[in-house]
């Protein structure tokens, strides 16, 4: 269904999604972005004792914004990612490098995708949080795109995803599958990493590789047996509380 466009302004665009993330699947939320008009909206920042919380979509102009939210806020320990399907490519990788230069820990609050996990990534320590159900909670990594959705292999090489992924980890991530991950042909299609307490129907792996075409994603999608600690998306499974939930 289409909003009338008058009608739906960057706040309450903002606001239907986060009412309906909680309850679709990735390809059904897909859609729903797609049929909202208006412009974007920044990443919204909330500081709850040493949390920088940052969630919604990533654009362009975020890594100013996210010095300013620090440079106001000394005390900030942590960057908490809630609910963010990513956005804007730059801007992922520049927050997350300086996250690492500054030593900052990440926590991940329900989903974090695409350029919202290189924002993940950049933390000294990297752990799932507690506060919105597991099952609703991972990190997805996928590759760049272009504007029809397709990947977009010479953005991929010229801003070396890969190393880059590899760098972040620690060195952890396999080669292998960061290269599967980085071919996904589809900006739908993402590999998701899930805590291992997650409860997951018939399934006992919790990283899902998913190519975009599948109709429940990530949890319908293959599994891989590559865990979010092995390949250094975290660095210690200890789930995080968040204050403000």
């Amino acid at each position: 269904m289409r909003l009338p466009r008058p009608f739906v302004t960057g706040e309450l665009q903002t606001r239907l999604l986060r009412a309906l993330a909680g309850s679709l699947t990735f390809s059904l939320l897909a859609l729903v972005v797609s049929a909202l008009p208006g412009p974007a909206v920044s990443m919204e920042t909330v500081v709850v004792e040493d949390r920088l919380i940052l969630s919604g979509p990533v654009v362009d102009g975020d890594i100013q914004r996210f010095d300013t939210a620090l440079a106001q806020n000394p005390g900030v320990k942590t960057v908490v990612l809630r609910n963010s399907w990513g956005g804007h490519v730059m801007s992922g990788y520049r927050i997350g490098e300086r996250i690492r230069e500054l030593g900052l820990s990440t926590a991940v609050s329900g989903h974090c995708v695409s350029s919202c996990s290189r924002i993940f990534l950049g933390g000294k320590e990297r752990r799932f949080s507690s506060d919105l159900p597991l099952e609703r909670t991972f990190v997805g990594f996928h590759s760049h795109y272009d504007a029809n959705g397709k990947v977009n292999q010479r953005l991929v090489e010229r801003l070396n995803l890969g190393p880059w992924i590899q760098k972040y980890s620690d060195g952890k991530a396999d080669p292998e599958l960061v290269g599967r991950w980085i071919s996904i042909e589809l900006n739908t299609g993402m590999v998701a990493f899930m805590h291992p307490d997650t409860r997951t129907p018939f399934r006992t792996d919790k990283t899902f590789f998913c190519q975009g075409r599948e109709s429940n994603r990530p949890l319908g999608c293959s599994t891989v047996s590559a865990t979010a600690l092995d390949m250094g998306v975290v660095t210690d499974l200890t789930l995080v509380r968040i204050p403000d939930r």
